[in-house]
């Protein structure tokens, strides 16, 4: 689904007729709903009655959101205020879930077989979303080739609501796992951080690391939900360019992160925050110096192993740093701040959009924006005692692929490992 479907949200707004600030918006300003849907999911699961009903709930909502798109598609008519409310119905079902699967999932999964399960099972996702993705682009070049691009979007959406409900009914299928009381916070890797929950935490260091990261991620989505709109719109690529970049930063980002994790092992999460950090700075400005598809291919690939970097970095930080026993909750409260900073950015980046206009001068103007206030962001850091000894790993959800960012991801709580 995610390869074939929301990767192509913003492509879509394009071709339906919507314009480029719109098409970056879709991909930012629905995330806000899912984040906020997420604050109040512990009530929802109380009330429907237990984690795997309101998980395959939102899967099942999930799937139904694409049908209308499919629809829109077909007929070739959609306005920005419905495609926003539609986008925002599929974010809010997938991230308010989000919180409630880390939990159910750690039930389900036997302590000892953790490691194994969580590796093959990020190995098989990936692969899947790669597929899903590369399928789906030349399925758009070949229709936008005869003329029918929207036919081919229709096509795409009615799969990929096919495919998450497939996904629902497995889930509805797996086992019930033992109860567990909604308001016990649980310790990822179930025991083997127990002894960690009472260790002494630097308040002021955790509060500077979340400060950056929400900082960050402002500058971060000043210029990332406009890079689509300005290679399909701009630089007038087909699809098969579009999707191949995409792909690029998104398999650099998968191969990196085992590199990554040995330097995470060897010399702490911290390091690899740094270098993930000092790495992206650059990205966005990169994109001023040529339009000559080699360099941005390199670009591409740069990203991918800076966003590995950095997303490895910041989830190993944020369970070493902050209390064991609240990890879920904080999450679930950086999840909403996180998704309010997209927020921030996309409405600052369509702003300037707005008022400079959609040229390629104003786009230069967003993308060396984006880059300074990413290099200021970094004197967040500065001074944090951040933990010396991290954990080694930690699994990771595949939710969307940005041509920015590689991909977007979440962290299996379960899968973290001494």
């Amino acid at each position: 689904m995610v390869g074939c479907g929301e990767t192509y949200f913003s492509a879509f707004a394009l071709a339906v007729g919507l314009s480029e600030t719109a098409s970056g918006l879709v991909a930012s300003i629905p995330l806000l709903v899912g984040g906020v849907i997420q604050l109040v999911s512990l009530k929802a699961i109380a009330w429907i009655g237990g984690y795997r009903r309101w998980i395959v709930a939102g899967a099942v909502l999930q799937s139904l959101a694409f049908l209308p798109l499919a629809y829109a598609a077909w007929t070739g008519s959609l306005s920005i205020v419905m495609f926003l409310l539609i986008a925002s119905v599929y974010w809010a079902a997938g991230l308010s879930t989000g919180p409630a699967w880390n939990t159910w999932i750690e039930q389900i999964v036997p302590v000892a077989g953790r490691a194994r399960f969580f590796s093959k099972r990020s190995r098989l996702q990936q692969i899947c979303t790669f597929s899903g993705l590369m399928v789906a682009g030349l399925v758009l070049q070949w229709t936008s080739q005869e003329g029918i691009a929207l036919t081919g979007f229709a096509g795409l959406f009615f799969v990929a609501a096919v495919l998450r409900l497939m996904s629902a009914s497995f889930l509805h299928r797996t086992r019930h796992a033992q109860s567990v009381p909604l308001h016990v916070e649980r310790s990822p890797a179930s025991g083997a951080r127990e002894h960690a929950v009472d260790e002494p935490v630097d308040e002021r260091s955790a509060i500077q690391l979340l400060a950056y990261l929400v900082a960050m991620q402002v500058f971060i989505q000043l210029s990332g939900p406009y890079f689509v709109p300005y290679m399909l719109g701009q630089l007038e690529f087909d699809y098969v360019v579009y999707v191949g970049l995409i792909a690029l930063a998104f398999l650099s980002k998968v191969i990196s992160f085992a590199f990554w994790g040995r330097i995470a092992e060897e010399s702490g999460a911290a390091k690899v925050l740094w270098f993930g950090g000092i790495g992206l700075v650059p990205l966005a400005s990169l994109w001023i110096v040529s339009t000559n598809l080699v360099w941005l291919a390199v670009i591409q690939i740069l990203s991918g192993i800076a966003w590995a970097a950095y997303e490895l970095g910041f989830f190993l930080m944020f369970f070493e740093t902050l209390p064991a026993k609240h990890r879920t909750r904080l999450l679930t409260y950086h999840n909403f701040a996180n998704t309010l900073a997209i927020c921030v950015g996309a409405l600052a980046g369509a702003a300037i959009l707005a008022y400079w206009g959609t040229t390629s001068q104003t786009y230069y103007y967003l993308f060396g924006l984006s880059s300074t206030g990413r290099l200021l962001c970094l004197g967040l850091l500065v001074g944090a005692v951040l933990p010396k000894h991290s954990l080694k790993s930690i699994g990771m959800r595949v939710l969307a692929i940005r041509p920015g960012a590689g991909s977007v991801t979440a962290p299996i709580i379960a899968s973290a490992e001494e």
